[in-house]
């Protein structure tokens, strides 16, 4: 690290441009960075503030709650009022829990908001006690308001910003006033409800009216006269003066429990002069309008904590586009000096990896293209534009040269093709001749020595199938109609050298589609044939299948080696996945695998190894359950040993006038499975005519 810092000859060239413009930049970004985290904290102030003033917003409905709650309980409303309110508050409750939640509050608040819960729990006791003595209930409620009311004041205390503090404080003492006149509706319509009040109730009526100014006092001398204006239009007018009457009516009547007269007689009861539907429509007017006050001082709250909040916020834009700004300018000036050789290096860096990665591997995979070529789009004729020049020498010369060696690769392909179809045309004339010969030879050592030729000439064709695979041809042996899955498997038996070695277990009532059959012989026989190669002589190979879940047939060739090595195995089940994928991999040695994966990957077939070392090698193909459907049960497929006798093998075609086939000797004999490779060899010869070969 340090010997790259010092050897500044070769840093890149925008590293040397930044190191000539670091210390003026370093200076105004410091500069910058103070003043905007100035300006950040005062707004993360505002934003705490913000969430203080929901907390407010949050209180305010439970504190209206409970006052709806006593003004119920005074009136008398029943019940079901009572315990819609109820729901109505515990609402009010929940949203103010979930907003504390989400809020950081001082210990202070903390310690009330604590206290005050405890009271809250009180609330269903209270309740219950709506029916019994009213004035008790009210008073209790009335402790409980007050207690709300005191943590409504902690919170407008926390507003340390004097342009909020003034709002906050005038806020809770509209809220405080408004509790005053509502206690003056419940005490009041308690008294109606009996007929007079008590003189106990008239001093709180007397004391409330004097807190009542009092508290507007202080709410005139912080208030603002927008404010104050506001508050003086809505607590005016004739409802609020016929609640004021009334107040006073009911302050001055004569209270229930007055002392008797001097004559010994008791004062005759005199109820209050006032109807309780008046009174509940003036002091409910008055309540409604402070509470229009409330809401207006809580909007102003909220503004106003808003727009302090983006007024930091902006401060803190405004210093940042300042400083971004000066980082503008000093990139500008290093902009001006290195664009031109940052855009020429660029645009070379970028032609030259474009041909690198994707003109020339795309040309070198088709095998197409054209010779005409796009120059770097550098045009100057300094330094870079002769590097420009020079690199589009060398992408002329490259895609020329990738142009002649898929020439080069077509004309081989091509050679491969003929030389297979040549080579198989005579194979298959040879197969004829051989198979005429055996008709007719009657002594058993030279019919076994035919049969030697026979199945070295079927290897022979094999291989050039091969061939034809490798260079991406197509084979001409197919098959027409749906072949047994069991004939299948004995067929790549007979197609390998050990033929004897190989143990074709029963295999499932499947059949596979015609133009499969012959590709899936091809396959198995190359795994057959590698399995007997890297096995023992003594041993023998399996091959069996069976019907998985999905109707998928799963075909096992397992032999007796010594296994593979887990690395190993993963290299040629790669290899396999390459050569299905069409890559090129080295096949000089594992021609078979490389067949395999390709006749695969022709018709969606799976192949894989599997081996544990020292206990052989088991190959795992997966046939598709569309290739190889199960075949229907029926009475000609239980006939067994008489339809061999009785019939030629379906993979033989007759005529009318040919003569019968010999008897069918055992089935698992090497002498069962080399006639079976003889009608094989019969059936399939669909390719080339006798007189036609591959020019």
């Amino acid at each position: 690290m340090f010997n790259s810092l010092v050897n500044w000859r070769n840093w890149r060239l925008p590293v040397k441009l930044a190191a000539v413009l670091i210390v003026p930049v370093a200076i105004a970004v410091g500069a910058g960075v103070l003043h905007i985290g100035t300006q950040i904290d005062r707004a993360d102030s505002y934003s705490a503030l913000q969430r203080l003033v929901k907390v407010r917003a949050a209180l305010i409905p439970v504190i209206d709650g409970v006052q709806e709650e006593r003004r119920i309980v005074a009136e008398g409303a029943g019940p079901r009022v009572l315990a819609e309110q109820v729901k109505r508050t515990d609402d009010a409750r929940a949203a103010l829990r979930a907003q504390i939640a989400k809020t950081s509050l001082s210990e202070v608040v903390t310690a009330r908001i604590n206290d005050v819960q405890a009271r809250v729990g009180d609330l269903p006791a209270l309740r219950e006690r709506a029916g019994g003595d009213v004035p008790a209930v009210i008073g209790s409620y009335s402790e409980l308001a007050d207690s709300l009311l005191d943590v409504d004041e902690v919170l407008a205390s926390e507003f340390g910003d004097a342009a909020l503090l003034r709002t906050a404080m005038g806020l809770h003492h509209v809220v405080h006033v408004r509790d005053q006149v509502l206690y003056q509706q419940a005490v009041v319509l308690s008294g109606l409800a009996r007929g007079q009040l008590t003189t106990a109730e008239v001093r709180s009526l007397v004391e409330s009216n004097v807190k009542l100014g009092y508290i507007a006092d202080e709410f005139a001398a912080l208030a603002t006269p927008d404010q104050m204006k506001t508050y003086g239009k809505n607590f005016s007018g004739p409802d609020v003066e016929a609640q004021r009457t009334m107040l006073a009516t009911a302050v001055l009547h004569p209270t229930s429990d007055a002392a008797n007269t001097g004559t010994g007689t008791t004062r005759p009861r005199q109820p209050l002069p006032i109807a309780a539907a008046d009174w509940s429509r003036a002091s409910g007017a008055v309540a409604a309008a402070m509470g229009g006050v409330v809401t207006g001082l809580q909007d102003d709250l909220r503004t106003t904590a808003d727009r302090l909040r983006d007024e930091s916020s902006d401060a803190a834009g405004t210093a940042s586009a300042i400083l971004f700004a000066s980082l503008v300018l000093a990139a500008t000036v290093g902009f001006v000096v290195g664009r031109y050789l940052l855009r020429s290096l660029n645009e070379l860096r970028r032609s030259a990896l474009d041909v690198a990665w994707d003109k020339l591997p795309e040309m070198v995979a088709t095998g197409r293209g054209s010779t005409d070529i796009e120059p770097v789009p550098v045009h100057t004729t300094e330094e870079f534009g002769e590097v420009a020049r020079a690199f589009d020498a060398v992408h002329q010369q490259a895609v020329k040269s990738v142009i002649e060696q898929a020439g080069m690769r077509a004309n081989m392909r091509n050679i491969f093709v003929n030389l297979s179809r040549r080579s198989q045309s005579l194979v298959e004339r040879q197969l004829k001749l051989m198979e005429e010969l055996e008709k007719y030879e009657e002594d058993p050592d030279q019919l076994a020595n035919l049969f030697k030729l026979d199945h070295l000439a079927t290897r022979m064709r094999r291989n050039n199938e091969n061939l034809m695979v490798l260079s991406g041809g197509d084979v001409a042996r197919r098959f027409h109609k749906p072949i047994p899955l069991t004939d299948v498997l004995r067929a790549a038996a007979a197609e390998i050298e050990q033929y004897q070695r190989v143990m074709v277990h029963t295999a499932p009532n499947a059949e596979v589609v015609g133009y499969v059959a012959s590709d899936l012989v091809r396959l198995l026989a190359e795994l057959l044939d590698n399995a007997t190669a890297f096995s023992p002589p003594h041993t023998q190979v399996a091959i069996s299948a069976s019907i998985e879940a999905g109707g998928i047939v799963e075909i096992d060739v397992v032999d007796q080696g010594i296994g593979i090595d887990p690395e190993a195995l993963g290299a040629v089940n790669h290899r396999l996945e390459a050569a299905g994928e069409g890559v090129d991999v080295q096949v000089s040695r594992e021609m078979g695998l490389f067949v395999v994966g390709r006749l695969a990957a022709r018709h969606q077939i799976v192949v894989r190894l599997d081996a544990k070392q020292g206990k052989g090698t088991r190959a795992i193909v997966l046939v598709p359950a569309e290739l190889a459907p199960r075949r229907e049960e029926s009475w000609e497929s239980f006939r067994g040993e008489a339809i061999d006798r009785k019939q030629a093998s379906w993979f033989q075609q007759t005529s009318a006038a040919a003569p019968p086939p010999p008897p069918a000797r055992a089935r698992q004999t090497p002498e069962s499975a080399r006639g079976f490779l003889d009608a094989f060899q019969r059936g399939v010869q669909r390719g080339l005519p006798d007189h036609q070969e591959s020019r």
